[in-house]
């Protein structure tokens, strides 16, 4: 007799929606970097067993996004400057092979899902308007698509694949950029001028301005851990002094 996985409402497997969930919640900071993931929390946070909680920790380990230490358990990576760095500079990197290639073999139907995406982005509210210190889960959706589409028509999975990831660890970044103080870029002119010139398959602009829209975001995050950082190191010391 053939087994059955159990499914959510959503016509998810339990261990694909656990998976989900889990992945989104770190990426948008809801779990924060070093934060302790106990597997009952957990259970108790999304309504599921053990086994697709387990499974996910496992998938988002092998991920780069949790991380196992022994007789510790799990907790979200942490967020470091170097990190940071290594991980925008092979973004630019791939993300250059992959642009190049999409817009040599993009055709009308890459053109027109191009043009959707920056639409669907376009109507987005960059914040929370319900939690001002918090990016939009409809606004990081529609980004990670609008580039997703950006280099769709490279053919090649694997560098998809990579490509992919990478964008998912650098929007951890991003969230924990959003949440502090600083002006907010004009993010629906960047990605118009990089879809246009796409578009118009003006290849080395776009890798031009594409490299420039990853360092910005770079630049900005760096800034906002740097930030971080000195405030922390500012209570250490107060907390030394009243001692």
């Amino acid at each position: 007799m053939q087994q059955t996985l159990a499914k959510t409402p959503s016509g998810q497997t339990l261990n694909a929606s656990a998976l989900s969930q889990l992945r989104s919640d770190i990426i948008a900071c809801r779990l924060m970097p070093n934060e302790r993931l106990r597997v009952e929390a957990l259970r108790e946070r999304y309504g599921m067993g053990t086994s697709p909680i387990r499974e996910a920790l496992m998938r988002l380990e092998a991920e780069g996004l949790v991380e196992l230490e022994q007789n510790k358990g799990f907790r979200v990576s942490e967020v470091s400057n170097s990190n940071l760095l290594d991980l925008m500079r092979t973004r630019i990197e791939i993300e250059t092979i992959a642009l190049r290639w999409s817009i040599e073999k993009g055709g009308v139907e890459w053109e027109a899902n191009l043009l959707g995406a920056f639409h669907r982005l376009s109507r987005q509210s960059k914040v929370d308007p319900t939690k001002p210190d918090a990016i939009s889960e409809a606004w990081s959706r529609e980004h990670a698509d609008f580039h997703a589409a950006l280099v769709a028509a490279c053919g090649s999975p694997t560098m998809m694949a990579i490509r992919g990831r990478l964008f998912e660890q650098a929007d951890r970044y991003v969230a924990l950029s959003i949440m502090s103080s600083g002006p907010l870029r004009d993010d629906v002119t960047e990605h118009k001028q990089l879809m246009r010139a796409a578009l118009n398959r003006e290849t080395e602009r776009a890798i031009e301005l594409n490299c420039v829209h990853i360092t910005r975001t770079l630049d900005k995050v760096a800034m906002s851990l740097a930030a971080a950082q000195a405030t922390g190191e500012a209570r250490s010391t107060g907390r030394k002094r009243l001692r």
